[in-house]
């Protein structure tokens, strides 16, 4: 018998081995900007979109060559690909669904195409014609500012949260370009310390908004702005946007501890407590963050009826990487508060949003 039957007597006996052991999944690979993304984890659910449950039926995590194997007994899956980048200046959240959901497992393992995550937060809401554009460059104490992020707005009335249409980053030089169409767009920048997109700015941070504000854009235009320098945040600054009265200490208030799914402490997040039950618009009192064991106290004007949130940055639509939650002693997140007394309202859990 030659070297090559017996490789391919191996290669049958081998095939026909798996096909017969009666193990079932689904294998396949993930990338990032056409990279292999290694130690990303791969959610295997049971239904698709809001009907889905807030934990995956089973987790896969990708090795080095971005490559992951999940057994799994044989069904329908909807896969989900997501990671977290943390460190080096940079915070961002990589997530995509495969677009051929459901998976089919029936025999063997189910070799899907690959699969290719996206920034979650950049994909915007503002339309595109193809042919208008705006470039500039983003500096700081006269050296060009690098990894800072610039936001495009629809609306001069309110230039922070995360309720941009558009949003990039700025190269190693500073550097970037908005794809726009014609219109009037307003223009902010802002790098945190921590490299995070989103968030209250803190102090050390920098922050600006675009000089030439609103920006004016005819169609097929394609603007060169001029240089745009960004300013540290200060913690007179910091300070002043928190004092808005919330922030008062009195003798009436709410307190409680803020956990996650694990039972451990949060902290950095906002309480909010509202008058009106729909808990949209600027809340009625905040509260400081938590603190490191995730402790919380919102102080009152007065007692009275309140429905209570909690999330991580101040106002906008919610964007991947907050946490968010309710008190939900009550299924409508009410509480009743007396005057000049002090009401605990034990733990409020909150859940990363993806």
């Amino acid at each position: 018998m030659t070297v090559f039957c017996r490789l391919l007597t191996l290669a049958l006996l081998l095939f026909v081995q798996a096909c017969t052991s009666g193990e079932t999944g689904v294998e396949g690979q993930l990338l990032f900007e056409q990279e292999p993304l290694s130690q990303a984890r791969v959610e295997f659910y049971l239904k698709s979109g809001n009907e889905r449950s807030s934990s995956p039926f089973s987790v896969a995590t990708t090795d080095i060559s971005g490559a992951f194997r999940a057994a799994l007994p044989a069904g329908e899956y909807y896969l989900v690909g997501k990671k977290k980048e943390q460190g080096g200046g940079v915070n961002r959240m990589l997530m995509a669904e495969y677009p051929q959901n459901p998976v089919v497992v029936q025999k063997g393992y189910t070799a899907i195409k690959t699969l290719p995550l996206k920034e979650v937060g950049f994909e915007g809401a503002i339309s595109v014609d193809g042919k208008t554009s705006a470039s500039g460059q983003l500096l700081f104490a006269g050296e060009p500012l690098a990894d800072a992020f610039i936001y495009v707005y629809t609306r001069g009335d309110a230039l922070t949260g995360p309720a941009y249409g558009q949003v990039v980053r700025a190269d190693e030089q500073g550097r970037f370009t908005l794809k726009l169409s014609a219109g009037h767009y307003w223009l902010a920048a802002r790098k945190r310390n921590d490299g995070s997109r989103v968030g209250n700015p803190e102090a050390g941070d920098l922050n600006g908004e675009y000089p030439g504000n609103p920006l004016v854009l005819k169609s097929g235009e394609q603007r060169q702005l001029e240089l745009w320098t960004l300013a540290p945040v200060t913690s007179a600054a910091k300070q002043r946007r928190l004092a808005e009265g919330q922030f008062t200490k009195t003798r009436t208030w709410l307190s409680g501890r803020v956990i996650d799914e694990e039972q451990t402490p949060v902290s950095g997040i906002y309480l909010f407590a509202y008058r009106d039950s729909r808990m949209i618009g600027k809340p009625n009192f905040i509260s400081s963050p938590t603190t490191v064991d995730g402790q919380f106290k919102i102080y009152l004007e007065k007692g009275g009826e309140f429905f209570v949130g909690a999330r991580s940055t101040f106002g906008g639509t919610l964007e991947p990487g907050e946490w968010v939650g309710t008190y939900d002693e009550r299924s409508d997140h009410r509480i009743e508060a007396r005057l000049n007394e002090a009401t605990d309202l034990g733990d409020i859990l909150v859940r990363e949003v993806w």
